[in-house]
């Protein structure tokens, strides 16, 4: 989808949720990706799965495994990933830039067009599975989409760079940090901090000190204070007259 449409980023993941079924929103971390993600444009009846790659991620966290049963057997377990294929749910891939080599060859399969897609389960029936019709993959990443290797970003025909916060993300700050933090020049679009700093500020930890452990940038840091009417609009290092 080209950035150069006047809409901004959840305009653009609005406009698009409901008929795409493979979406990558990548972008500055903090700013409500998954969140979204997991809420927006939700079709009656379609749930949602949820998995965060990391490194040390296995295709089988995705695909499924046998596990133990009480009489001593073994069954065949769906993960999350082959869960929402066949359910027609919504699988949301966090980190996607983490994934390994047999979790890119996974998705790969899984999210080849619907026309293709399906594959045969490695368990005892050698089950093949197809997706059902509303099943829809959003990932999420902190980098961008050329970080990815090419036939995985290929798999996600829109791609959107999420470089705001979305408004709902706002509401746990109240007013007064709210208002701070949109008019702020900030280090980052992080709103996980501000939360944070509001949890401290309504607890026994003062003001001041809770601003100085969660926001280390001095200028971020002192800017903070002015506005919070904590220390007067006077760098520190400046002399009284």
């Amino acid at each position: 989808m080209s950035e150069e449409f006047n809409m901004n980023c959840w305009d653009k993941l609005l406009s698009v949720i409901g008929i795409s079924d493979r979406i990558l929103l990548y972008g500055v971390a903090g700013t409500g990706k998954t969140y979204q993600a997991n809420r927006l444009g939700l079709k009656k009846g379609q749930g949602t799965y949820n998995i965060t790659l990391t490194a040390d991620s296995t295709a089988t966290e995705l695909m499924g495994h046998y596990i133990a049963t009480s009489d001593g057997g073994f069954r065949w377990k769906d993960g999350n990933g082959v869960r929402a294929f066949k359910e027609g749910a919504r699988l949301v891939v966090n980190e996607i830039d983490h994934a390994g080599a047999d979790v890119q060859t996974f998705l790969h399969a899984l999210l080849d067009d619907k026309e293709f897609a399906g594959f045969n389960l490695p368990n005892d029936e050698g089950e093949f599975v197809k997706p059902m019709e509303n099943f829809q993959c959003i990932a999420t990443m902190n980098g961008y989409p050329e970080d990815l290797p090419e036939p995985l970003a290929d798999r996600f025909p829109v791609k959107i760079n999420v470089d705001s916060v979305h408004p709902d993300a706002l509401e746990g700050l109240g007013s007064k940090l709210r208002a701070i933090y949109l008019d702020a020049d900030r280090t980052s679009f992080s709103v996980r901090k501000w939360i944070e700093l509001r949890k401290l500020m309504e607890s026994d930890v003062p003001n001041e000190e809770a601003v100085k452990v969660l926001f280390p940038d001095e200028d971020e840091q002192f800017a903070l204070l002015v506005a919070l009417g904590i220390q007067k609009e006077q760098y520190p290092d400046e002399e009284d007259e």
